[in-house]
């Protein structure tokens, strides 16, 4: 071996503060077994990981939690014994952006074909990527390794319509917004389109007089999050790379055997996931306890797929009510009790109480003193009850690229309400009681027909450690 004397493979590399160069270093200093029989690759691992919160507070009552992330993993997997070091890589990424301009523009129905503007919008900005793709390549010479000299030229193949390098950044740009004539061409952007997502709480309401002599609490919600992510992606086998430190590249075209104009990066699939949970929500509690809820959430998944040239959407919208009341001290047998005895109780009571008042006080003197000193407390039988109601609607709509067609493949409407009741028997025996039942009515009678679920039960539970 050469270089390095007693510390090779190198101290840097022993405190782990080695890159992917240190393969091309370990090479030349000979510390690396280069010979056809070795089939195991080097493989290095990266991730980069940023987080950043914050919490505001304009004014009294309203606070505002923002957060934004972006995470990108990536494996890379060198075979340093063959000319070129040839290397491919897999991994994932994820950022959080904003799609509130087309979260609004709605999925279509029967009517009009499911018809999108913003899918149409990505379909007309599908050209204009293209043409400043393929405007990148100008003056770019062919690799040698393509067999094909002099410089790019359309005519022999130039970058597909439906390619990753192409769709990408018009789907961002359609979903997210932006000018398609100025937006970025990134397939992973970069820290300046890293956007913020957030919730909100507003406390403001219960300051007011009406408010505040009806209620406890009043407490108003939002949140929005939006993620776009590249699921998995791998490197083209056939990439070859245009000019050293240059993204610019060609692959083989399988069907013409020519060499045509794209990223290293083989992209199935990416997808944008955003959810409003809840756009506007409401909770109530009422000054004897009882609280009230109610929240209108929607969410929206879309996927672009490369290889079916089909764009994939999913939504659902709910509405949810809730009703929630405690009673701390319940006991059964009061409702038993009848009027007239409880009175003749009470005559009774009032009659003797000249003759008896003086020792009645002074038992009840010695019952509270003795609770006193022993210093437990009598059990409150709590009574627990609750009911929710949900109407929730959702839909997949298929959206063909190439065609512009889009069909409903599948969704439903369901309606559910639930009960409980939980009553504490003691302080190890608790008894609950519930009834759900949910409707569902299909999108596409085809697929299946409307059913109705009804589930209902009793629960004891024993805690032997209290």
């Amino acid at each position: 071996s050469k270089g390095g004397g007693m510390f090779r493979p190198g101290l840097k590399y022993a405190f782990g503060m080695v890159g992917d160069s240190y393969i091309a270093e370990a090479k030349n200093n000979g510390w690396l077994l280069c010979a056809d029989s070795v089939a195991t690759p080097a493989t290095s691992s990266t991730t980069e990981d940023l987080q950043i919160k914050a919490s505001l507070e304009p004014f009294t009552d309203l606070k505002i939690d923002l957060s934004m992330s972006r995470t990108r993993n990536k494996s890379q997997s060198i075979q340093y014994m063959y000319a070129g070091n040839p290397t491919t890589e897999t991994g994932s990424f994820n950022m959080t952006t904003i799609t509130i301009r087309s979260a609004f523009g709605g999925m279509g129905d029967a009517h009009n074909g499911y018809r999108s503007k913003t899918f149409d919008k990505f379909r007309n900005y599908l050209g204009v990527y293209q043409q400043r793709v393929e405007a990148k390549y100008a003056n770019v010479n062919y690799p040698s390794g393509t067999g094909m000299s002099g410089k790019f030229n359309p005519e022999n193949g130039t970058v597909g319509l439906y390619s990753s390098d192409v769709m990408i950044p018009a789907f961002l740009t359609a979903y997210v917004g932006g000018n398609p004539h100025k937006g970025s061409l990134d397939i992973f952007p970069s820290l300046k389109r890293m956007l913020p997502n957030w919730s909100l709480t507003y406390k403001g309401l219960s300051t007011l007089p009406f408010f505040r002599d009806h209620f406890k609490s009043v407490n108003i919600t939002h949140a929005y999050k939006s993620i776009y992510a590249v699921g998995s992606y791998n490197t083209y086998g056939t990439w070859l790379q245009a000019f050293t430190g240059s993204d610019l590249g060609f692959i083989e075209n399988t069907t013409t055997e020519s060499y045509v104009p794209s990223s290293m990066y083989d992209i199935s699939t990416v997808s944008i996931n955003e959810n409003f949970a809840p756009l506007v929500g409401l909770n109530l509690t009422l000054n004897n306890s009882m609280t009230l809820k109610a929240e209108y959430r929607t969410t929206r998944a879309i996927i672009l797929s490369m290889t079916s040239a089909q764009i994939n959407e999913t939504s659902s919208k709910d509405i949810v009510f809730g009703w929630g009341y405690k009673i701390d001290d319940f006991r059964f047998r009061s409702l038993f009790k009848g009027k007239g005895k409880a009175s003749a109780k009470m005559a009774k009571g009032n009659k003797t109480k000249g003759t008896k008042g003086a020792q009645d006080e002074d038992d009840t003197a010695k019952k509270t003193s003795s609770s006193k000193s022993s210093g437990k407390k009598a059990f409150a039988h709590s009574l627990n009850l609750s009911f929710d109601f949900s109407y929730r609607s959702q839909a997949a709509i298929t959206r063909d690229i190439q065609t512009g067609l889009s069909e409903a493949t599948s969704g439903n409407k369901a309606i559910k309400a639930s009960f409980q009741a939980s009553y504490a028997i003691s302080r190890m025996v608790s008894l609950s009681l519930y009834y759900d039942r949910q409707r569902n009515s299909p999108l596409l009678s085809s697929n299946a027909y409307p059913t109705i679920t009804q589930d209902f039960g009793m629960s004891m539970k024993v805690s032997l450690t209290r």
